[in-house]
């Protein structure tokens, strides 16, 4: 696994490449965004588009992120799933708590409304 990050739109965009399938992987996404929480970034994007799979430390650190942000005054986002990642989002419930958009052009048309 990958991450990178960048600012978009008032929003911090966290790239991330590969399988998130490792307990090192798991601990590493929820070390940066422990760091974003620290410098008070609490609106969160994972663009999840070159994400291959994920195992259940993956959706324990997302459910950790969405929940750490929200009590913060913030929120998380999910950009670009595939289909394999949105089947598995939706089988944990993780769909209906956190907005995901289809695309990164779609989310920055949404995020420009607010």
């Amino acid at each position: 696994m990958d991450i990178g990050g960048r600012e978009k739109r008032g929003f911090h965009i966290i790239d991330v490449v590969g399988k998130i399938d490792r307990l090192k992987d798991s601990i590493v996404l929820k070390s940066y965004m422990n760091s974003l929480i620290g410098k008070k970034i609490v609106r969160v994007a994972l663009n999840l588009s070159q994400v291959t799979y994920m195992d259940s430390g993956a959706l324990n650190v997302l459910l950790y992120c969405h929940n750490a942000l929200k009590k913060n005054g913030g929120n998380l986002v999910l950009i670009e799933l595939n289909e394999y990642v949105r089947d598995v989002l939706e089988v944990v419930g993780l769909t209906k708590i956190v907005t995901i958009y289809s695309t990164e052009e779609e989310f920055e048309n949404e995020s420009q409304k607010h």
